[in-house]
């Protein structure tokens, strides 16, 4: 098999290529986010449903490839209960947004398990009242260096489609979420 063959024809991490491929996109992401005040009720209920908007339509795709990646646990329950608790309604998922290719789903998973960071600094800017089940979903002890180790090895060893695929999937996750804060006024 071959694998990656990276800047100035040496192998480097797989992870740190993805990390430098879809680092634009993710910067792109953190500012859509950052408008949002989360001590404000209907600043937060915006920020919880753009958030729906990408999250949902991400595990349903993740959902239909979970054979393929390793395991993982879901928080669109905790983010529906978050919305339904603020009186907001849940948004449909998308069935169109991710094109079924091998490793798609490894870079979205990549972008969701990461998000799981930010929602630990996130969850302490909520308003005292407001649900955080959402936010309050961290990754349990060693989950986190589990999944990068699990991904590294396995861009490390997938040929260039399939890197392609997964740094695909996870930036194509990173404009989901992009374009969902965009839709929120």
């Amino acid at each position: 098999m071959d694998t990656v063959e990276r800047i100035g024809g040496q192998k480097s991490s797989g992870l740190a290529e993805l990390r430098r491929v879809s680092r634009k996109a993710h910067e792109a992401v953190d500012e859509a986010f950052s408008r949002f005040d989360l001590a404000d009720r209907a600043s937060y209920s915006a920020f919880l449903t753009a958030h729906a908007g990408a999250l949902l339509t991400a595990e349903t795709y993740l959902a239909k490839h979970a054979s393929a990646l390793p395991s993982w646990r879901s928080r669109s329950e905790l983010l529906k209960d978050d919305l339904r608790q603020m009186g907001l309604g849940v948004p449909a998922a998308r069935q169109d947004i991710f094109p079924e290719h091998d490793g798609l789903a490894l870079g979205i998973l990549y972008v969701l398990e990461g998000s799981r960071l930010g929602g630990r600094v996130l969850s302490a800017r909520v308003a005292e009242g407001l649900p955080r089940a959402y936010l309050s979903a961290f990754h349990q002890k060693g989950e986190w260096p589990e999944f990068l180790a699990y991904l590294e090895r396995s861009l490390n060893e997938s040929d260039v489609v399939r890197c392609d695929a997964v740094t695909a999937g996870a930036v194509l996750t990173f404009d989901l979420f992009r374009n969902s804060a965009g839709s929120q006024a």
